[in-house]
């Protein structure tokens, strides 16, 4: 073991209560997010028939998933192919999305009393 081995890590500094507090909200917001989506799609009585109902119930909803599907496909393809300083900044931006459904959730769950 070399007596050295942990110099490197001498000015790291640890995360300020602040920073600390913006990654619990993140997380609470995400998880919430989550919670949301999973109550929607497992909720009482929703079967995997129901989505499918839901799909082929009219063109605008097939429609709608095609392009959810197409926009992630080029959101990868998009972050696969730029820079690593511009993949940083575009790897944010499906937490921000997360913390939005999160957010909307979290709203309908304090107006209303469920999800």
């Amino acid at each position: 073991m070399e007596p050295d081995q942990f110099d490197k890590n001498r000015d790291i500094r640890p995360d300020s209560p602040w920073q600390v507090l913006q990654a619990l909200v993140t997380v609470a917001l995400i998880i919430c997010g989550l919670l949301g989506i999973a109550v929607h799609l497992f909720g009482s009585g929703v079967t995997p028939y129901d989505w499918w109902y839901w799909l082929s119930a009219s063109v605008f909803n097939s429609a709608l998933a095609v392009l959810a599907v197409v926009a992630v496909i080029i959101f990868h393809r998009y972050n696969s192919h730029i820079s690593s300083q511009k993949r940083r900044y575009a790897s944010n931006l499906p937490v921000y999305l997360m913390m939005a459904v999160g957010v909307y959730f979290a709203y309908r769950l304090l107006t209303t009393g469920h999800w």
